[in-house]
């Protein structure tokens, strides 16, 4: 029997258990926490709420000639790593491990990295190391960025399904920040007793997304709103919160865009950003500037990314945000560049260098090829270090990395390239 008839074959009986329920048992995990079992012609099968080593009765519900999808229908065996909870929003909030014990997580989230260096940079897995544990592992989100809708005739926060277009509300967060949930709460309140309505898409007006960050104590919130003119009472009433140090609003009209924030930010009351101190570097967060979310954590990478940086000549950082690595690393090389394209963080990050009274930073807004070929035409490089989004770096920016050829290059926070070795 030839390979593609058997394969015909394997997928004809595969298709017989479309939509009908099979026991199996979950061997792996997938790079978005799903379950990963195998049907009976070896087809994997994804699944969402199951962990490896665990066993359940499912229904397949998506046909692939490669993949197949299912959903729980009766959890037959549960894993010892599984961990009891009431909380109903892991989902919602993507976290799909939520019920795994903390050490699991790690070893199966390292086994991810293994798998996917191997596969993509022929990277062996005995070069990977243990992860580094966070701190925190509850309340450690520092900022939320949540679509507002009214839910019972109520001002409610939530976040859709994955995958989906479908809104839920979510009451409580067990990730956030506790003091960053109680002013979430106490906003909304204010925001229901005001003249300022949920988002309605056909008059362009009303309250989007409620975006707020929460720094030593500190709240600084953005209502993100159609074409509105917030009142000067709920202003007032929103400061009054004893925890509020800046108010500001967005206004973003878009029906099918994907971005939170409109093309500007104007302040409504309060101070014009938020700090935050990494060791003895103070920065100053606008409510635009991208930050890690979990801070504790955030220290121990940058300490990590930082302490594998020789002294040289010419420090380059793409994807520099604010600029945090960079100032870290101020006493590590004579001149440093960081290159970052969105203007709001370049303003940041200069601004975090003059407070600093660091004079040797200097941060130029551009798309991250673009100024690395800049600086790399003028200027030998000696390091690069890279956080590049969660997208990844794209080809142009690895050809600009190549053609530069620094001594030495980081992508933080997981690999080092040392250029003999490529």
């Amino acid at each position: 029997m030839s390979s593609i008839l058997l394969m015909n074959l394997q997928v004809t009986r595969a298709l017989q258990h479309y939509g009908e329920t099979m026991k199996m048992k979950f061997v792996k995990m997938g790079i978005n926490g799903e379950g990963i079992g195998y049907a009976d012609n070896n087809i994997p099968v994804f699944c969402d709420g199951v962990f490896p080593g665990e066993e359940a009765e499912v229904e397949i519900t998506q046909k692939n000639k490669t993949y197949w999808r299912a959903k729980v229908v009766r959890m037959v065996f549960r894993s010892k790593e599984r961990v009891r909870t009431e909380y109903k929003y892991s989902v919602e909030e993507g976290c799909p491990l939520f019920e795994m014990k903390y050490p699991a997580q790690l070893v199966h989230k390292k086994e991810l990295l293994e798998e996917a260096l191997i596969k993509y940079g022929n990277v062996k897995k005995t070069l990977v190391r243990d992860i580094h544990p966070s701190p925190v592992t509850l309340g450690y989100r520092s900022q939320c960025k949540l679509p507002v809708q009214e839910d019972h005739h109520l001002v409610q926060t939530g976040m859709y399904v994955p995958g989906t277009n479908h809104w839920h509300m979510i009451d409580r967060s067990l990730i956030q920040d506790p003091l960053l949930e109680k002013t979430r709460v106490k906003i909304l309140k204010r925001v229901g007793r005001s003249h300022l309505h949920v988002w309605d898409p056909k008059e362009e007006k009303g309250l989007r997304y409620l975006v707020m960050r929460c720094i030593d104590g500190k709240v600084q919130c953005t209502l993100v709103t159609g074409r509105d003119k917030i009142h000067k009472e709920l202003i007032e009433e929103i400061m009054s919160i004893s925890e509020m140090q800046g108010l500001f609003q967005s206004i973003n009209t878009e029906k099918k865009g994907v971005n939170i924030f409109g093309s500007e930010v104007h302040k409504l009351a309060g101070e014009d950003t938020q700090s935050v101190t990494m060791d003895d570097i103070t920065l100053q967060l606008s409510p635009q500037s991208f930050f890690q979310l979990n801070i504790p954590q955030a220290k121990e990478l940058y300490h990590m990314a930082v302490s594998k940086i020789d002294p040289c000549d010419t420090l380059v950082e793409a994807y520099c945000g604010i600029g945090a690595m960079s100032l870290m690393a101020h006493d590590k090389a004579k001149h440093i560049y960081g290159i970052e394209s969105i203007q709001d963080a370049v303003d940041n990050a200069n601004m975090n260098a003059r407070n600093n009274n660091i004079d040797n930073a200097e941060f130029i807004c551009a798309d991250a090829a673009e100024g690395l070929d800049k600086i790399a035409a003028d200027t030998k490089i000696d390091t690069i270090l890279a956080d590049p989004p969660r997208s990844g770096m794209d080809d142009a920016m690895i050809a600009s990395i190549l053609k530069a050829r620094p001594k030495k290059s980081f992508m933080y926070p997981a690999i080092q390239l040392r250029w003999h070795a490529i």
